[in-house]
């Protein structure tokens, strides 16, 4: 009698696995267009600062987010999801021209298309595709393996990215980068359709779709909260990644296969702290104790980044590598579990929204501290931002009270005509 069952369970998991696949070719070749960018405005501008907001034009997208979950919602996650992939490659695709033309600004323009389709990428395929196509018990640990995946894509490639720069030039590197969106769009038309993760009524008008998320996100004090601790954790963090590449280059005259490998080791730690987090989660108050521990790990890391000796600041960024992938992971598989899948979309791009805005903030704020030769006020911000993020976090289960539930969930607002809805003020 379970025959069927198990075999719908296989065959979900099978779907489950070409998309994680599929996506991690991806991100390794993301990881090319973090190194090949910052390393060729180097050697086109000279300016370190121009370098490192590479990145905050990359993340500056994630501030439309509330307006892209509505589109989500309304849409085909599968279809949404391989039209993102293209509209990225489109736009990693022309990096190589304008960089050879030294179109600065165009470069700028470019990364922010590329961020805009990340944007759509990751909140459908994270949150929308995952949960529809694993079974709920099992998502927990799918979570886990899934960022498991990903991070290791990434342990390989910084270090294949730096290799690729140091011996063939930015443009080869971006070229590889382009190639990979095209399989992911691949892969994702051979997923079943699961159609749109919301109303299906595509005559219910946007901001009626974004208010009905905004409402139900001001429901949820446990989402609030975790919005907060995460957005202050990357306020510090976010820009961490370019910064020590341009501290490398600049001051401690590392290759940049040697910056690769640094980059590689990180994510590396993270694969092991996102499999370390895919067991299954018992209750709620286990949720808490888990991600109070990652954030731990990571303001572990955050302080050895003060040490002045280049290996100190490697190991700490490793630790604090370590910690981020655990947290990331058990908060991942918390928002799938807790957000109602109609609402998805919404409500995950509104979390997304305070959460990677941050980063732009943190680049601008590390690129103005990199003329300074010591890593202390340069890396400061991050030991910052990690420390007061584990404060924030042990501030709010301290008000939640030992024992008392992690989750205050509510049910989807009911559905109302547009007219109706379009009356309601719901400001945020």
């Amino acid at each position: 009698m379970n025959a069927a069952p198990l075999r719908l369970d296989r065959k979900a998991m099978r779907f489950f696995w070409r998309l994680t696949l599929a996506k991690a070719a991806s991100e390794a070749g993301n990881s090319f267009l973090y190194v090949a960018v910052p390393w060729a405005l180097m050697q086109i501008t000279g300016s370190g600062f121009l370098a490192v907001l590479s990145m905050a034009a990359q993340t500056t997208p994630y501030l439309l987010s509330p307006f892209l979950g509505a589109l989500i919602d309304r849409h085909d996650r599968r279809i949404a999801f391989a039209v993102a992939e293209m509209v990225q490659f489109a736009a990693v695709a022309a990096l190589p021209l304008l960089l050879a033309w030294h179109q600065v600004g165009m470069v700028y323009a470019a990364l922010f298309v590329v961020g805009l389709g990340k944007a759509v990428s990751d909140a459908t395929s994270h949150y929308g595709l995952i949960p529809a196509l694993v079974p709920q018990e099992r998502l927990q640990q799918a979570s886990g393996w899934f960022n498991a995946v990903l991070l290791l894509a990434r342990l390989t490639g910084p270090a294949l990215a730096g290799l690729t720069v140091a011996a063939l030039g930015p443009s080869w590197a971006l070229g590889i980068d382009a190639v990979t969106f095209l399989g992911t769009v691949l892969a994702a038309l051979t997923l079943p359709a699961l159609g749109a993760s919301g109303r299906a009524d595509g005559g219910v008008p946007l901001l009626a779709l974004m208010r009905e998320g905004f409402a139900y996100f001001r429901s949820r004090r446990d989402l609030r909260w975790l919005s907060a601790v995460m957005a202050l954790y990357n306020l510090g963090v976010g820009g961490l990644e370019p910064t020590l590449l341009t501290l490398g280059t600049l001051h401690w005259k590392w290759s940049s296969a040697s910056l690769g490998l640094v980059l590689s080791g990180g994510a590396a730690a993270a694969a092991v702290g996102a499999w370390m987090s895919s067991r299954r989660t018992a209750d709620d108050e286990d949720v808490r104790r888990r991600i109070g521990a990652w954030m731990a790990v990571t303001a572990l890391g955050s302080v050895a980044l003060l040490f002045a000796p280049p290996w100190a600041v490697a190991g700490g960024f490793v630790v604090l590598c370590l910690g981020e992938g655990g947290f990331n992971s058990t908060t991942m598989a918390f928002r799938q579990r807790e957000i109602p899948p109609e609402l998805s979309g919404r409500i995950n791009t509104i979390i997304r929204t305070f959460i990677i805005g941050a980063i732009p903030v943190s680049s601008f704020l590390l690129g103005m501290t990199l003329s300074q030769s010591l890593p202390v006020p340069v890396l400061l911000p991050v030991t910052v931002g990690a420390l007061g993020a584990a404060a924030l976090w042990g501030l709010t289960v301290m008000r939640q009270g030992p024992g008392a539930p992690a989750v205050t969930r509510t049910a989807a607002p009911p559905a109302a005509p547009a007219a109706d809805r379009l009356s309601k003020e719901r400001l945020v």
